[in-house]
C-alpha cells in the first residue's frame, strides 16, 4: 500500500461524552466528542481512497511528578493493615484488577499519616478495590482518601460529514490511562489499545518473537475509508480541568 500523502495531527481533549462509560459509550449529545482525524468527511477530495493509521498516543497538557489531574479526585475512606489497604468509593468506581491508582491520604484515626502512594488494584467490589501499599502500617487506621482514577477515553467512528444524531457514533475501542505521572505520555500502540490488523507489507525476519522469526506479525492500527472520520470524548458527565491532546499518526492512499 503507498502512503503518499502522510498526515500528523495533533488535538487537545477535553470534552467528555456527557455520562459515565459504565452507563453507556455513547454521547449524551453530538457536541460530547472531538473530532480527532478526519478522512475527507465532507467527500471533497477525489485524490484520496482512505487512511491508514498506524499510532494513536495522548500527551498530558502540562508536566507533573505525582499525578494527573485531568478529572477531579474522588472522596473516599481507606483501612490499612500491615501491608493491605482497601479503599471505599460510596458511589463506584469503575476499576478493573491490575490498574494502578494515585491514593493522596488526607486523615487518619492513630499512628501516623500514610504516604501518598501509586498503588496496583489486586481486588475490587463495585465500591471497593484493594490493594498493597508500600507502608507496614500497625493498625488497622483509617480515614479519608482522595483517589485519582484512571481517565477513560472512547474512540467513535463516524461516517458522515455532519453529525445529527447521537446514533451516527460508533463505539471502536477505549483508553485507560490512570492518572499517575508515568502515563502522561501514552501510547496506543505500545499499550496494545489499538484493534489488530493486515499490515500491507509482510514483515517477518529477526526481533519478533524470537531470533529468526517466520511468521508475518499483526500490527496495531486503523483503516479508514474516504467519508469517515474518527472523534473521542472522555468518560464523565463534566469536562476535563486540563485535557490530553490526543495524537494520530496516519497517511492517505
Amino acid at each position: 500500500m503507498l502512503l503518499d500523502r502522510p498526515a500528523t495531527t495533533s488535538t487537545l481533549i477535553t470534552v467528555a461524552s456527557g455520562q459515565a462509560f459504565s452507563t453507556s459509550l455513547i454521547p449524551t449529545a453530538v457536541g460530547n466528542a472531538t473530532k480527532v482525524f478526519d478522512v475527507d468527511s465532507a467527500l471533497t477530495d477525489t485524490a484520496i481512497s482512505g487512511a491508514y493509521i498506524d499510532e494513536i498516543w495522548f500527551q498530558y497538557s502540562k508536566r507533573t511528578n505525582l499525578f494527573t489531574d485531568a478529572q477531579s479526585a474522588m472522596s473516599g475512606t481507606y483501612s490499612a493493615d500491615s501491608t493491605t489497604v482497601v479503599v471505599t468509593i460510596s458511589g463506584g468506581h469503575n476499576l478493573q484488577i491490575g490498574q494502578k491508582v494515585y491514593l493522596d491520604y488526607t486523615s487518619y484515626s492513630s499512628g501516623a499519616l500514610p504516604a501518598d502512594e501509586i498503588v496496583t488494584v489486586t481486588g475490587l467490589t463495585a465500591t471497593t478495590f484493594t490493594a498493597t501499599t508500600a507502608a507496614s502500617i500497625s493498625g488497622p487506621i483509617t480515614g479519608n482518601v482522595s483517589v485519582y482514577l484512571p481517565v477513560y477515553f472512547c474512540f467513535y467512528l463516524v461516517s458522515t460529514g455532519t453529525i445529527t444524531n447521537i446514533n451516527q457514533f460508533f463505539p471502536l475501542f477505549i483508553a485507560s490511562i490512570p492518572a499517575t505521572y508515568d502515563n502522561q505520555y501514552y501510547s496506543l500502540t505500545l499499550n496494545n489499545v489499538l484493534p489488530l490488523i493486515n499490515h500491507p507489507t509482510v514483515q517477518a525476519g529477526a526481533n519478533f518473537t524470537s531470533t529468526n522469526s517466520t511468521t508475518a506479525p499483526k500490527n496495531r492500527g486503523l483503516m479508514l475509508q474516504r467519508g469517515q472520520a474518527l472523534y473521542v470524548a472522555a468518560s464523565g458527565s463534566t469536562a476535563l480541568t486540563n485535557g490530553f491532546y490526543a495524537g494520530v499518526q496516519a497517511g492517505f492512499y
